[in-house]
Protein backbone atom coordinates (compact mmCIF):
# COMPACT_ATOMS: atom_id res chain seq x y z
CA UNK A 1 0.00 0.00 0.00
CA UNK A 2 3.08 2.37 1.18
CA UNK A 3 4.43 1.45 -2.11
CA UNK A 4 1.23 2.48 -3.98
CA UNK A 5 0.97 5.72 -2.38
CA UNK A 6 5.02 6.71 -3.30
CA UNK A 7 4.30 5.40 -7.11
CA UNK A 8 1.47 8.07 -7.12
CA UNK A 9 3.23 11.03 -5.95
CA UNK A 10 5.31 10.19 -9.30
CA UNK A 11 2.32 9.20 -11.51
CA UNK A 12 -0.49 11.31 -10.49
CA UNK A 13 -0.21 13.38 -13.64
CA UNK A 14 -1.17 9.98 -15.76
CA UNK A 15 -4.52 9.72 -13.75
CA UNK A 16 -5.67 13.55 -14.80
CA UNK A 17 -5.95 14.96 -17.37
CA UNK A 18 -2.86 13.70 -19.53
CA UNK A 19 -4.41 10.11 -18.75
CA UNK A 20 -7.48 11.34 -21.51
CA UNK A 21 -4.68 12.61 -24.21
CA UNK A 22 -2.25 9.67 -24.27
CA UNK A 23 -5.14 6.82 -23.89
CA UNK A 24 -3.57 3.51 -22.77
CA UNK A 25 -2.78 1.32 -20.33
CA UNK A 26 -0.56 1.79 -17.42
CA UNK A 27 2.52 -0.30 -18.82
CA UNK A 28 5.15 2.31 -17.24
CA UNK A 29 5.42 1.81 -13.95
CA UNK A 30 8.64 2.15 -13.21
CA UNK A 31 10.49 2.04 -9.58
CA UNK A 32 13.70 3.59 -10.61
CA UNK A 33 13.63 7.17 -12.52
CA UNK A 34 16.41 9.20 -13.65
CA UNK A 35 16.35 12.27 -15.27
CA UNK A 36 17.90 15.32 -16.87
CA UNK A 37 16.15 17.98 -17.83
CA UNK A 38 17.19 20.90 -20.29
CA UNK A 39 16.42 23.69 -22.23
CA UNK A 40 18.44 25.47 -24.62
CA UNK A 41 16.93 29.03 -24.23
CA UNK A 42 18.01 28.85 -20.57
CA UNK A 43 21.30 27.58 -18.24
CA UNK A 44 21.56 24.84 -16.16
CA UNK A 45 20.06 21.44 -15.38
CA UNK A 46 17.78 19.48 -13.27
CA UNK A 47 19.20 16.01 -12.40
CA UNK A 48 16.80 13.84 -10.50
CA UNK A 49 16.59 10.11 -9.62
CA UNK A 50 13.68 9.14 -7.55
CA UNK A 51 14.00 5.48 -6.31
CA UNK A 52 10.91 3.72 -4.51
CA UNK A 53 11.17 1.00 -2.45
CA UNK A 54 8.48 -1.97 -1.96
CA UNK A 55 7.38 -0.56 2.17
CA UNK A 56 6.90 2.76 -0.03
CA UNK A 57 9.99 4.53 1.37
CA UNK A 58 11.59 6.67 -1.32
CA UNK A 59 14.92 8.05 -1.82
CA UNK A 60 15.70 10.88 -4.45
CA UNK A 61 18.97 12.33 -5.45
CA UNK A 62 18.76 16.09 -6.72
CA UNK A 63 21.60 18.05 -8.56
CA UNK A 64 19.60 21.62 -9.21
CA UNK A 65 22.09 24.20 -11.22
CA UNK A 66 20.69 27.37 -12.77
CA UNK A 67 22.31 30.42 -13.46
CA UNK A 68 24.70 30.76 -10.22
CA UNK A 69 22.69 28.26 -7.85
CA UNK A 70 23.52 25.14 -7.16
CA UNK A 71 21.51 22.77 -5.15
CA UNK A 72 22.52 19.12 -4.31
CA UNK A 73 21.49 16.56 -2.19
CA UNK A 74 19.57 13.83 -0.92
CA UNK A 75 15.56 13.17 0.12
CA UNK A 76 14.36 10.40 2.00
CA UNK A 77 10.25 10.27 2.30
CA UNK A 78 9.82 7.93 5.29
CA UNK A 79 6.34 6.07 5.99
CA UNK A 80 4.58 8.37 4.79
CA UNK A 81 4.96 10.90 7.35
CA UNK A 82 8.81 12.03 7.55
CA UNK A 83 10.90 14.06 4.72
CA UNK A 84 14.47 13.54 5.31
CA UNK A 85 17.39 15.77 3.95
CA UNK A 86 21.12 15.64 4.23
CA UNK A 87 23.67 17.66 1.85
CA UNK A 88 20.75 20.23 1.03
CA UNK A 89 22.51 23.91 1.93
CA UNK A 90 19.43 26.12 1.56
CA UNK A 91 17.00 28.54 2.68
CA UNK A 92 14.07 27.23 4.68
CA UNK A 93 11.87 25.85 1.74
CA UNK A 94 13.95 24.79 -0.63
CA UNK A 95 14.39 20.95 0.07
CA UNK A 96 10.20 21.19 -0.87
CA UNK A 97 10.93 22.83 -4.20
CA UNK A 98 13.84 20.10 -5.18
CA UNK A 99 11.28 17.69 -4.42
CA UNK A 100 8.67 19.17 -6.36
CA UNK A 101 11.53 19.24 -9.11
CA UNK A 102 12.34 15.71 -9.21
CA UNK A 103 8.59 14.53 -8.83
CA UNK A 104 6.82 17.23 -11.55
CA UNK A 105 10.12 16.04 -13.85
CA UNK A 106 9.23 12.49 -12.93
CA UNK A 107 5.87 12.53 -13.51
CA UNK A 108 6.03 14.35 -17.11
CA UNK A 109 8.71 11.72 -18.22
CA UNK A 110 6.25 9.11 -17.37
CA UNK A 111 3.37 10.32 -18.97
CA UNK A 112 5.68 11.15 -21.97
CA UNK A 113 6.52 7.60 -22.73
CA UNK A 114 3.05 6.31 -22.13
CA UNK A 115 2.57 8.74 -24.79
CA UNK A 116 4.92 7.58 -27.62
CA UNK A 117 4.29 3.90 -26.34
CA UNK A 118 1.57 3.10 -24.57
CA UNK A 119 2.08 -0.54 -24.20
CA UNK A 120 5.20 0.15 -22.07
CA UNK A 121 8.59 -0.54 -22.47
CA UNK A 122 9.92 -1.59 -26.33
CA UNK A 123 12.15 -5.07 -27.32
CA UNK A 124 15.49 -5.36 -26.63
CA UNK A 125 17.24 -4.18 -29.41
CA UNK A 126 18.40 -0.70 -31.53
CA UNK A 127 16.77 2.83 -30.21
CA UNK A 128 12.97 3.31 -31.36
CA UNK A 129 12.39 6.78 -32.91
CA UNK A 130 9.39 8.17 -31.29
CA UNK A 131 6.77 10.88 -31.76
CA UNK A 132 3.33 11.88 -30.76
CA UNK A 133 1.29 15.01 -30.86
CA UNK A 134 -1.72 16.27 -28.81
CA UNK A 135 -3.83 19.22 -30.19
CA UNK A 136 -6.66 19.74 -28.01
CA UNK A 137 -6.02 17.89 -24.19
CA UNK A 138 -3.13 19.62 -22.07
CA UNK A 139 -0.90 17.45 -19.28
CA UNK A 140 -1.61 18.80 -15.84
CA UNK A 141 0.84 17.50 -12.98
CA UNK A 142 0.44 17.69 -9.25
CA UNK A 143 2.76 17.46 -5.87
CA UNK A 144 1.57 17.80 -2.41
CA UNK A 145 2.53 21.75 -2.74
CA UNK A 146 2.78 22.44 -6.49
CA UNK A 147 1.29 21.91 -9.88
CA UNK A 148 1.88 22.31 -13.48
CA UNK A 149 0.16 22.84 -16.28
CA UNK A 150 1.80 21.88 -19.80
CA UNK A 151 -1.08 23.77 -22.94
CA UNK A 152 -2.34 21.99 -26.02
CA UNK A 153 -1.08 21.84 -28.32
CA UNK A 154 2.17 19.71 -27.43
CA UNK A 155 4.42 17.11 -29.36
CA UNK A 156 7.09 14.65 -28.60
CA UNK A 157 9.78 13.43 -30.00
CA UNK A 158 12.83 11.23 -29.77
CA UNK A 159 13.84 7.63 -29.34
CA UNK A 160 13.88 4.73 -26.67
CA UNK A 161 15.88 2.12 -26.28
CA UNK A 162 16.07 -0.80 -24.11
CA UNK A 163 19.48 -2.41 -24.64
CA UNK A 164 19.33 -5.69 -23.61
CA UNK A 165 16.35 -7.86 -21.78
CA UNK A 166 15.50 -6.34 -17.98
CA UNK A 167 17.98 -3.82 -18.76
CA UNK A 168 17.01 -0.12 -17.63
CA UNK A 169 14.81 2.10 -20.74
CA UNK A 170 17.09 5.06 -21.67
CA UNK A 171 15.05 7.80 -23.10
CA UNK A 172 15.58 10.93 -25.21
CA UNK A 173 12.82 13.45 -25.38
CA UNK A 174 12.07 16.63 -26.40
CA UNK A 175 8.91 18.09 -25.39
CA UNK A 176 7.09 20.96 -26.65
CA UNK A 177 4.20 22.82 -25.77
CA UNK A 178 2.01 26.15 -25.15
CA UNK A 179 3.07 28.74 -22.72
CA UNK A 180 0.76 31.44 -22.61
CA UNK A 181 0.61 31.20 -26.15
CA UNK A 182 4.06 30.71 -26.61
CA UNK A 183 6.13 27.19 -27.79
CA UNK A 184 8.11 26.36 -25.07
CA UNK A 185 10.57 23.46 -25.35
CA UNK A 186 12.10 21.16 -22.59
CA UNK A 187 15.10 18.21 -23.16
CA UNK A 188 15.07 14.93 -21.14
CA UNK A 189 17.34 12.10 -20.97
CA UNK A 190 17.57 9.48 -18.60
CA UNK A 191 16.50 5.61 -17.68
CA UNK A 192 13.64 4.45 -16.04
CA UNK A 193 13.53 0.90 -14.90
CA UNK A 194 11.69 -1.68 -12.46
CA UNK A 195 14.51 -2.91 -10.03
CA UNK A 196 14.25 -6.53 -8.47
CA UNK A 197 16.32 -5.28 -5.75
CA UNK A 198 14.24 -2.37 -5.13
CA UNK A 199 15.45 0.02 -2.70
CA UNK A 200 15.36 -0.84 0.97
CA UNK A 201 16.20 1.77 3.75
CA UNK A 202 17.49 -0.33 7.02
CA UNK A 203 15.94 0.24 10.32
CA UNK A 204 19.04 0.13 11.98
CA UNK A 205 20.04 3.53 9.69
CA UNK A 206 21.31 6.00 11.94
CA UNK A 207 19.47 9.26 11.60
CA UNK A 208 22.77 11.50 12.66
CA UNK A 209 23.46 14.35 9.96
CA UNK A 210 20.13 14.70 8.57
CA UNK A 211 17.30 16.92 8.61
CA UNK A 212 14.06 15.97 9.23
CA UNK A 213 10.46 17.39 8.81
CA UNK A 214 7.50 15.90 8.92
CA UNK A 215 5.49 16.09 5.68
CA UNK A 216 2.84 18.73 5.33
CA UNK A 217 4.38 20.95 7.97
CA UNK A 218 4.60 23.95 5.56
CA UNK A 219 1.53 25.47 6.39
CA UNK A 220 0.92 28.76 8.68
CA UNK A 221 0.75 28.33 12.23
CA UNK A 222 4.03 27.29 14.42
CA UNK A 223 6.02 23.64 13.58
CA UNK A 224 5.47 20.70 15.61
CA UNK A 225 8.66 20.06 17.64
CA UNK A 226 11.08 18.00 15.92
CA UNK A 227 11.10 14.29 16.50
CA UNK A 228 13.57 12.55 19.00
CA UNK A 229 14.79 9.45 17.06
CA UNK A 230 18.09 8.38 16.77
CA UNK A 231 16.94 5.52 13.99
CA UNK A 232 14.54 5.30 10.68
CA UNK A 233 13.15 2.35 13.14
CA UNK A 234 12.15 4.32 15.68
CA UNK A 235 11.40 7.47 13.44
CA UNK A 236 8.98 4.75 11.73
CA UNK A 237 7.19 4.18 14.98
CA UNK A 238 6.82 7.62 15.36
CA UNK A 239 3.19 9.15 15.01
Amino acid sequence: MMRALLLGLILIGSAGSAARAVEGPAAWTPNDISVSQTEAVRSGVANTRFEVGPSGDARIAVDLREGGGHLKGTILLIAGRWMLTQGLAAAAGKEVDALDVATLNSQLVIVLLTAVLPNGPPAAGAPQHVRFAEKNKPIRMETATKSADYHAPWTVVGSVSMPAADAPVGYQLSFTYSQEGVARTLDFVGTVATVRSALELSDSMKLIGWKIRRLGSDSGGPHPPLPTAATLGELRRLQ
